[in-house]
């Protein structure tokens, strides 16, 4: 019975207890804020152990309570009085977090958002087990015939929450107020000469303690990055978030979502890809040869519009001796590249080739069907080739 209340009516020891198994850790990887930012897979590996043997513990606990249950009278006698569901809660809520803790979604954790979660889960268990110490205790109580013993003292020993309460605001029993009232009246009402509340003055003492702690460590000895370096930092990771986005959203283009480019980056990389992919087949300026058509004129074998452009590139046409291209050109390659192409429309390079294919004539805007997009150097090509 001593280990047990020793235990129950000593969480804070049980907190400790769990703290130490993870301070070498901490003490290897150089600080406890070390430890949170780049927290190894060994600290992972101990947290994850102490969630395990925690469950054991709750399982093991509920077992017990369960045993010392029997019939139920047991039960009955010791929720007389208190609030049943919420003390079920705490008994058997180690049995819904064991099921959880069971099938962790690890695999796609980084080894921070793993130690938080371990350590959450590890408080979250460690609370559970301090639950269940403590209904354990009342239940041993109940059947050694203690309770009616411990209810005959509650009258002269206050309980863990008065004791709490008490030392939070140093309150004066009704009885003591005398000895604190303040010799003056007003209206009736008369004052009590109560000492500030130790909880208000440990957040005091804890503001002055903190504002040290960062001054010491920003502008002393300079471990932590001042408030204009933090911002110059976040920018910097802003931008390269932007980036990273931007590439990914530009990745995601295919031939039904891509759209003409006209900027001056995009015109120059998809010459460049022009002349390294595309020019032996269809000429520096695409005039076309022998084995490519003309790019230059409006007439088209598979489509004008920038996403027919873009699909004939992807994919390619065997049979016409085009080959596809998406496993050595990437998405935005592709997207400027075409761009490019229909950049070309009415240049009349000298040596150009006849025309081949149809005449293609973008598709005209209706308030029910967008138009296809083109540059105005298609459409004025189509309609020189209609006069021509």
């Amino acid at each position: 019975m001593y280990p047990m209340r020793f235990l129950t009516n000593r969480p804070i020891m049980l907190l400790l207890a769990g703290v130490a198994g993870i301070l070498p850790a901490a003490a290897q990887s150089g600080g406890f804020l070390s430890l949170v930012e780049n927290p190894s897979m060994e600290t992972n590996y101990i947290l994850l152990g102490m969630a395990v043997l925690q469950v054991i513990i709750i399982l093991t606990l509920s077992g017990i309570m369960k045993t010392l249950g029997g019939n139920g009278q047991v039960w009955v006698n010791y929720l007389n009085g208190r609030k049943a569901g919420m003390v079920l809660l705490l008994v058997f809520a180690g049995m819904g977090l064991d099921a959880q803790a069971a099938t962790p979604g690890i695999a796609l954790m980084t080894s921070q958002s793993l130690f938080w979660w371990l350590f959450v889960a590890n408080a979250v268990f460690f609370i559970i087990v301090v639950a269940q110490l403590m209904v354990l205790k009342g239940l041993v109580r109940t059947l050694s015939g203690k309770q009616e013993q411990a209810a005959t003292a509650k009258t002269s020993e206050p309980d863990f929450a008065d004791t709490i309460l008490s030392k939070l605001t140093k309150r004066v029993e009704p009885e003591q107020e005398k000895d604190i009232l303040m010799h003056h009246e007003y209206d009736g009402i008369r004052e009590l000469d109560n000492v500030l509340p130790p909880w208000w003055l440990w957040l005091f003492y804890g503001t002055i303690i903190w504002g040290v702690v960062y001054v010491v460590n920003v502008h002393v000895i300079k471990v932590w990055p001042d408030q204009e370096t933090e911002y110059a930092q976040e920018m910097a990771q802003a931008e390269v978030d932007i980036a990273a986005y931007l590439a990914l959203q530009a990745a995601s283009v295919d031939e039904n979502t891509v759209v003409m480019l006209t900027d001056a980056s995009a015109m120059g990389s998809g010459k460049a890809t022009f002349e390294e992919f595309c020019k032996a087949c269809h000429g520096a300026a695409g005039e076309g040869n022998a084995v490519g058509p003309n790019l230059t004129d409006a007439y088209w074998i598979h489509g004008g519009s920038i996403n027919d452009l873009f699909r004939t590139i992807k994919y390619g046409v065997a049979e016409k001796g085009m080959q596809s291209w998406k496993g050595e050109l990437n998405p935005q390659q592709m997207q400027a590249v075409s761009s490019y192409i229909l950049s070309l429309q009415g240049t009349n390079p000298p040596n150009a080739k006849e025309p081949q294919g149809e005449l293609y004539v973008p598709k005209v805007a209706t308030p029910e069907e967008p138009a296809t997009e083109q540059t105005d150097a298609t459409a004025d090509a189509a309609v020189v080739a209609v006069v021509q």
